[in-house]
């Protein structure tokens, strides 16, 4: 990793939609006693991500991404950590929840770089 890539980027982009997997919490029940779903899962137009840096090993250089987006039914920013190495794409789950968008950025500007390897690496693919 380049010193001082991680948390150096100021530009906030609107996240594309991506193919990824969710996540779900306990299933929920209705009034019905029907189960539905508890997942997370916000409207497209309120995610934004935010170039965070590279971690760069070998030939590999990994762009990092902090997505945000607000959680109302908490009424917290909640945050995630992508991983984009040219078609290769890795997703954490949301391991960051907070007041506010500062919060979020200053608990991800905690991960060492090893902590961040460590992670991408437990989010590897078959």
């Amino acid at each position: 990793m380049r010193p001082g890539n991680i948390a150096e980027s100021g530009v906030i982009w609107p996240l594309a939609p991506l193919p990824v997997e969710h996540y779900s919490s306990a299933m929920g029940t209705d009034s019905g006693d029907q189960e539905k779903s508890t997942r997370f899962d916000p409207p497209w137009s309120q995610i934004k991500a935010r170039q965070m840096g590279e971690l760069e090993r070998g030939e590999d250089r990994w762009d990092v991404l902090l997505e945000t987006v607000t959680d109302p039914a908490v009424g917290a920013i909640r945050g995630r950590i992508h991983f984009i190495l040219g078609n290769v794409h890795r997703l954490s789950g949301w391991i960051f929840l907070e007041w506010d968008e500062r919060d979020v950025e200053t608990r991800f500007s905690e991960f060492s770089a090893q902590e961040l390897w460590n992670l991408l690496g437990s989010l590897e693919g078959p």
